[in-house]
């Protein structure tokens, strides 16, 4: 992936605390650094409605259908 530096500015605090939350998990600044935005940014991604799908129970198969024939399937469906 391609990076691009750039200069921003932060309050006083803020680079001591990045410093140590890196260390804490073991990550360069600059990685700390680079991979907040993205988590920030993704957790604001709007998430799509979870789909749901109503069924309806016509009654099961005909008598003497094997769906897990395809032969007798296709048989079935030519008759009709």
């Amino acid at each position: 992936m391609a990076t691009t530096r750039t200069n921003i500015t932060l309050d006083q605090e803020l680079p001591e605390e990045v410093e140590q939350q890196a260390s804490r998990a073991h990550r360069t600044v600059s990685d700390f650094v680079r991979e907040s935005p993205r988590e920030r940014l993704s957790s604001t991604r709007r998430r799509p409605e979870p789909f749901t799908l109503a069924t309806v129970d016509m009654g099961g198969c005909k008598p003497g259908v094997d769906i897990s024939d395809n032969a007798s399937l296709r048989d079935v469906m030519d008759e009709e």
